[in-house]
């Protein structure tokens, strides 16, 4: 009896972890983005290409933005799509971060006036992606490299988020995009 109850035990200890682990949910965020037609210059790790916001699981507004870092993928241009009559798949790498505000001003007279403020840094990470301009949709796999605060158990989580960029009058748009940390 002794040894079965030593047994049980052990299984108990064991299956606890791993219940536990499994019940984590994923994090989700929807994002509403805006390609930061104003302040672009080109890929840069200072300017970012895209900057929105971000609902997570019912709490925010956050501010995320978005760096091209490129995936060394070929695609084809110029950009083709919805407004275009032939169909184009674009590869993407980027760098992304999550911080709970920011304020971008592009500045005058022009490149290299550029003020950005930022709060504080919540997430950020890698990803590489890719995009069918045909129909707009996206989607890029990565990977969380810094978390602090309240997301600081997502650090070396995995990160999938998937959208429609929608060309419009003020420039490229994603709408209702969604962000998944695992």
């Amino acid at each position: 009896m002794k040894k079965l109850t030593s047994l049980a035990m052990v299984f108990v200890l064991v299956l606890l972890p791993a219940i536990s682990a499994q019940a984590e949910k994923p994090l989700y965020g929807v994002m509403d983005l805006q390609f930061n037609h104003e302040c672009w210059v080109g890929p840069s790790s200072e300017i970012p290409d895209w900057t929105g916001t971000m609902m997570i699981d019912g709490t925010g507004p956050y501010t995320i933005v978005f760096y091209n870092t490129g995936s060394g993928k070929p695609f084809g241009l110029p950009f083709k799509g919805q407004a275009f009559p032939d169909q184009t798949v674009v590869f993407f790498g980027e760098t992304w971060a999550l911080y709970d505000w920011a304020n971008f001003d592009c500045g005058a007279p022009g490149p290299g006036d550029e003020q950005f403020d930022f709060g504080v840094l919540h997430l950020s990470g890698t990803d590489e992606g890719v995009s069918t301009t045909v129909n707009g949709k996206f989607q890029a796999n990565g990977i969380v490299n810094e978390a602090s605060g309240d997301f600081a158990k997502w650090l070396g989580r995995k990160m999938h988020m998937s959208g429609v960029i929608v060309p419009g009058s003020t420039g490229l748009t994603v709408t209702a995009g969604i962000f998944r940390l695992n």
